[in-house]
């Protein structure tokens, strides 16, 4: 076994995650390059709560939270950081894609990293794109494949919940979340093949790595993956929130969903087009709509998330660790954020949308 996919005990189930940001002016449009002297300034000083880092576009902010308990820890974790970001003079936007980014004008970062991906993506890069990115800590490889299934099967949930990019390039995309239709376009964005055992997972991973030229498996970007180094599971299925109360709840799931399917392991592994065709459906529709439920049968979304709902409710729940999947709860019960959005430039047109995007993502207490 390649020393890079051995597993090193991430721990019983807590949570991380890495949340992209873009950088906007006054006006909520994108730097570009004038985001160079914004990222100099962030690479001094103290960060609490966790790390920022920069992205492959110039004018995009990576926030990574301390390992935290709950999706409440994780929550005041990306708060201190978002503070932070903003006390040394960076303006953040919390959105999935940017709604008025035009077409083709991205500023790329060059690092030993990011210059071999810009090379092979080419014109593929055709906008910032921002995600939520959730990590929840496994004990061993063993554990880790049993909550690797579980989570699978319940991605669509995640995707749909977490929706919130509709606009490209000043245009409705017709889709919740336009973030997937973009990132799909990309090589090794795909759903997690259906993995048996920890062998398998290496066999795959060297397969793709030999078949690709690419130097290791951090550069296969399936919409779960193990993370080997760091013992986690990373679910990578959600547009980036403006909320801090959405972000903890989307965390409560994904550590809940984790403790459910360990506890109660799925018999079935649904196929891989049957997850990309629930996935699609969630991207376009977001939770109204039907898909392919783990038993097999065809329900609507919403009901199907609501049981997720109550699953991970019930695992988290005797620690006291479910309070932020109240905020979850009332989502399955109110417009979408794409549809919040939506209506939001219909009465208040493009400059109403940023300007509220960067109101919120800049409220902390939301």
């Amino acid at each position: 076994m390649p020393s890079t996919l051995d597993w090193r005990p991430g721990g019983e189930f807590t949570v991380g995650a890495e949340d992209e940001l873009m950088l906007v002016d006054q006006d909520g449009g994108l730097l570009g390059a004038t985001a160079a002297p914004v990222l100099a300034r962030l690479r001094g000083g103290r960060r609490p709560h966790g790390d920022v880092t920069g992205e492959i576009f110039v004018d995009q902010v990576e926030l990574n939270t301390a390992v935290c308990a709950d999706g409440e820890a994780l929550a005041t974790s990306l708060g201190g950081l978002r503070q932070w970001l903003i006390a040394q003079g960076a303006r953040p936007m919390a959105v999935g894609v940017h709604p008025d980014a035009p077409f083709g004008t991205t500023c790329m970062t060059s690092s030993p990293r990011y210059d071999p991906i810009v090379t092979e993506l080419a014109g593929l890069f055709r906008t910032p794109t921002a995600a939520l990115q959730v990590h929840v800590a496994l004990p061993d490889t063993a554990t880790a494949l049993v909550a690797y299934r579980g989570l699978r099967n319940r991605l669509c949930v995640l995707r749909a919940l977490a929706a919130s990019s509709p606009f490209w390039h000043g245009q409705d995309s017709g889709l919740a979340s336009a973030r997937a239709a973009i990132t799909r376009s990309y090589p090794r964005v795909t759903v997690p093949p259906a993995l048996r055992s920890w062998e398998e997972y290496v066999t795959t991973t060297d397969r793709i790595v030999t078949a690709a030229g690419i130097p290791d498996y951090t550069y296969v970007w399936w919409d779960l993956r193990p993370q080997p180094r760091l013992g986690t599971l990373e679910v990578r299925v959600m547009d980036t929130q403006t909320s801090l109360a959405r972000v903890a709840g989307l965390a409560a799931m994904v550590q809940g969903l984790a403790r459910h399917t360990v506890e109660a392991p799925d018999p079935h592994d649904l196929p891989d087009d049957v997850l990309a065709a629930n996935d699609y459906r969630a991207s376009r529709y977001g939770l109204d709509t039907a898909v392919v439920d783990v038993d097999g049968a065809i329900r609507p979304l919403r009901e199907v998330a609501a049981r997720t709902l109550t699953e991970s409710r019930s695992a988290l729940a005797r620690d006291d660790l479910d309070r932020p999947l109240d905020v979850v709860e009332s989502m399955l019960l109110t417009p979408s954020e794409a549809d919040r959005q939506r209506e939001l430039r219909r009465r208040h047109g493009m400059a109403g949308l940023l300007d509220d995007l960067m109101t919120r993502t800049t409220d902390l207490d939301g």
